[in-house]
């Protein structure tokens, strides 16, 4: 009974939809009026792609903070933690779409693969050329959405956008697709059943991969264990709970999978050097 409290609970943490019926896709400028307040930290159940041509202040994502320069993109993935400061006269445009509007399997890889791989939410920035470029595409989909074209149409438009802003060239791994793919399996399992397995042999067992297989990979791809992946996602997780501040503590150890608020704080002292209460004053801190 408790540990179903504890998951209604968490799951009462506002994580904000993508609004209009039947929309996987929307074109809109950066100062449009949010259906939520988008003045406080929040996250999204759906993809950001923020493009400025004009910069000014701050974007908070996942605890990095970013200063919004002339000629920069960000995206922002479902379930990051996100808060823009933008500085009157800054301006520009945000494509949001839902995760359903991704097609394409090389995009999904691609996509996995910024997410995971430590490339960041910052695409580009001061680059007037690549600004320039994406901006025309991203206007081209917006003049297509306002008629009445096929939602294929824009999901196509949406897919070659995406590959612009995500050229493999930005990625300085040489690994080969196929062992990239078996690795990014193992992430989005991960990103799927953290709450309820930590233990890496489920995972193997899930994934058919013997746990030296997987060690192998991920040694080769994050540099770190397994067992420090399945950790650093968890630790991710803390943070982003600590900072909604609607939990308690003990709710947010039972939540994760820990039998105990002092087996929570003392995963979090130890992987961190700080006590939740702490790494909670920090978050705050730095998205107040």
């Amino acid at each position: 009974y408790t540990a179903h409290l504890n998951t209604m609970a968490y799951q009462d943490i506002k994580t904000h939809q993508l609004d209009g019926i039947g929309t996987s896709i929307k074109v809109r400028d950066i100062e449009h009026k949010n259906h939520y307040d988008f003045t406080k930290k929040h996250r999204h159940s759906y993809f950001e792609l923020m493009l400025f041509q004009k910069g000014g202040g701050n974007n908070l994502i996942d605890f990095v903070d970013y200063e919004v320069k002339n000629y920069s993109c960000f995206i922002i993935f479902p379930g990051q933690v996100h808060l823009l400061k933008r500085l009157p006269g800054s301006f520009g445009d945000v494509v949001q779409f839902n995760s359903d509007a991704i097609m394409s399997s090389r995009l999904q890889y691609l996509l996995d693969r910024h997410l995971w791989f430590g490339a960041g939410a910052l695409l580009f920035e001061e680059t007037e050329k690549e600004s320039v470029y994406i901006k025309k595409m991203i206007d081209l989909m917006r003049y297509t959405s306002s008629g009445k074209a096929n939602i294929s149409v824009i999901e196509h438009m949406l897919q070659a956008l995406l590959f612009a802003v995500l050229d493999p060239i930005r990625f300085s791994s040489n690994h080969s697709m196929e062992q990239g793919n078996q690795f990014t399996e193992f992430l989005i399992l991960l990103d799927q059943k953290f709450l309820q397995e930590q233990k890496v042999g489920f995972y193997c067992d899930q994934l058919a991969m013997s746990e030296k297989k997987l060690a192998s990979l991920s040694k080769k791809h994050l540099g770190i264990s397994p067992l420090q992946v399945i950790h650093k996602r968890i630790l991710l997780e803390a943070k982003r709970l600590l900072l909604f501040g609607y939990l308690t503590h003990k709710n947010i150890a039972y939540d994760l999978g820990f039998d105990s608020p002092s087996s929570f704080s003392a995963f979090i002292k130890k992987k961190t050097g700080f006590t939740p209460s702490e790494i909670q004053a920090q978050v705050n801190k730095s998205h107040s």
